[in-house]
């Protein structure tokens, strides 16, 4: 039977998501005894141990169904945040909340308009949701093109999804910038700015948006304990926004969808807030060395408010990712992403996996 008949054009041309390869994999395909892994932007400071202890007294319930609205989490993270606990919608991952938006926003012939060098879901999700997406490139020194998205906003435009700091390329749009862009997208579109990064921020005039969501009640400000607070195994992200729209929102959300050992872990990450200052500091510090020592081998680094480096090398991507791949160093290629062929995404490790990513690079350089 031919199943593609039956299947949405949409379904058709998207290429499922392809991860990095598992660290137990790569040892075993090339005999490695040790592999550091810095392609998928994960925390490698790991959970907190009052994070571990809420997850393993809870696991004792697993047999029973998680809150399904998510109510302690709930109300603690809008005290945190200031916020009304009915402008709150969690996902498994921020990832579900950007679907839930497009699933409940945007109907046929409408479109969602985003950055091409950006979140590899804003394209396969847009893709699946009846071919809707509209990329805009991005601008000069690889940062949103915020007037040119603007621009492309029309009748048909239901969603804009800015993603601030942007991902793979580190970069950022400021706080004036980001005003005079909501100021120009017409209140009947809604704007998400995806702030999966924000806790890695430290340039200061980074817009601070739960301060512009009275203002602008178009706006939905997402974000995730799977970067800095190390969850992404646990997948639990979250919106915040007008509480009308995500009343409505959650009319397309799944029954229990942040199971019961991501809540308890969120909220334990939320009792011990005060370790994310040293958290950003820690990585601040590892990228800015990280960034300075691969400039000093003669690549490109392109300037980074996250816990990664977009690096541009002469030749390809590819070539470069399989070496460092043989060397026990995991990274990912951008080169499918438009942004250059040798264009390749490092997170930022711990200190003794930045130098053994250092060292491999040096090899390659050397040869």
């Amino acid at each position: 039977m031919d199943f593609k008949s039956l299947l949405r054009p949409g379904i058709l041309a998207t290429r499922p998501y392809s991860p990095g390869k598992p660290i137990s994999e790569v040892k075993r395909e090339l005999g490695l005894t040790e592999v550091v892994k810095l392609a998928s932007n994960e925390n490698p400071e790991g959970p907190l141990p009052a994070v571990l202890e809420a997850i393993s007294l809870a696991a004792a319930d697993i047999n029973r169904y998680p809150d399904a609205t998510c109510h302690e989490l709930t109300a603690r993270l809008a005290a945190h945040l200031q916020v009304q606990p009915q402008q709150l919608i969690f996902g498994n991952g921020s990832n579900e909340v950007i679907d839930i938006l497009i699933r409940a926003l945007v109907s046929p012939g409408e479109n969602v308009v985003y950055s091409a060098h950006s979140f590899i879901v804003y394209q396969l999700t847009t893709t699946v949701h009846f071919e809707c997406g509209r990329p805009v490139p991005l601008g000069s020194g690889d940062r949103h093109d915020l007037d040119a998205m603007a621009d492309a906003v029309d009748e048909r435009t239901k969603l804009v999804i800015v993603c601030n700091p942007n991902n793979p390329t580190g970069t950022y749009n400021t706080a004036a910038e980001f005003a005079s862009f909501l100021a120009k997208v017409p209140e009947n579109v809604i704007v998400a700015v995806d702030e999966a990064y924000y806790e890695y921020v430290t340039a200061e005039d980074y817009p601070q948006s739960l301060s512009l969501l009275e203002q602008n009640p178009n706006l939905v400000i997402l974000r995730t304990f799977s970067k800095i607070h190390s969850l992404a195994g646990l997948r639990v992200g979250y919106g915040v926004g007008h509480a009308d729209l995500v009343l409505e929102l959650h009319k397309t959300r799944e029954p229990f969808n942040v199971n019961s050992l991501s809540q308890v872990a969120a909220i334990a990450c939320l009792d011990n807030w005060h370790e994310v200052e040293g958290r950003t500091r820690r990585n601040a510090e590892q990228r800015e060395l990280v960034a300075r020592q691969i400039e000093e081998l003669g690549l490109e680094v392109v300037p980074s408010q996250t816990n990664f480096l977009l690096v541009r090398a002469p030749g390809k991507a590819g070539d470069w990712t399989r070496q460092l791949l043989h060397k026990g160093v995991i990274v990912r290629p951008m080169d499918a992403f438009g942004l250059g062929e040798g264009a390749m995404r490092i997170s930022i490790g711990l200190p003794r996996e930045n130098e053994i990513c250092l060292a491999g690079l040096k090899e390659i350089v050397g040869q």
